[in-house]
């Protein structure tokens, strides 16, 4: 099922791929569908389309494009999301039903958290903070992040999220 949303936008006699909700390996920017690179300070991004009709959203890492997903442009409605939306909410296995995830993006850097390890990802490199409390978790999502928990909720949190994990990539 289709699990991510993203907007096209034309803008004069450009199209432009507009995507806030991918994470924080997505672009923060529009990415011209012309398959010309996108720079974001350190980051690159394209559009190729490997098929006539399949398009892919790609970013730039070592030296190679990758494909962070693919997309077509059939117009969509709500209810064709809505199976795929249930799964990343509700079933077992999905990510996000599993996982403790927040990522603000900013002009010059990207905050992650996933699960107990915070990340700041920024031009000069990657900089990873274990999370060792509830309390630090708190000020974490508050202070770095911008949500607002009570002492109860960081804990629950703290308390039912997997400890160790890899780099927050979608």
């Amino acid at each position: 099922g289709l699990t991510h949303r993203i907007t096209l936008v034309e803008l004069d006699g450009q199209r432009y791929v507009v995507d806030v909700g991918f994470g924080p390996q997505g672009p923060r920017k529009p990415v011209n569908m012309s398959k010309q690179e996108s720079s974001e300070g350190d980051r690159v991004f394209r559009i190729a389309e490997p098929r006539s009709g399949e398009f892919h959203m790609q970013t730039l890492k070592q030296g190679e494009f990758h494909a962070l997903y693919k997309f077509d442009l059939v117009r969509y409605g709500q209810a064709d999301c809505e199976l795929g939306h249930f799964y990343t909410h509700k079933h077992p296995t999905a990510k996000f039903v599993n996982n403790l995830v927040v990522s603000k993006i900013l002009d010059d850097e990207i905050r992650s958290l996933l699960n107990r390890e915070y990340w700041v990802i920024t031009a000069s490199g990657d900089q990873k903070q274990g999370i060792g409390d509830a309390h630090q978790l708190k000020a974490i999502l508050e202070n770095e992040l911008g949500v607002q928990v009570t002492s109860a909720e960081s804990r629950y949190l703290f308390d039912n999220s997997p400890g160790v994990n890899a780099p927050a990539d979608n």
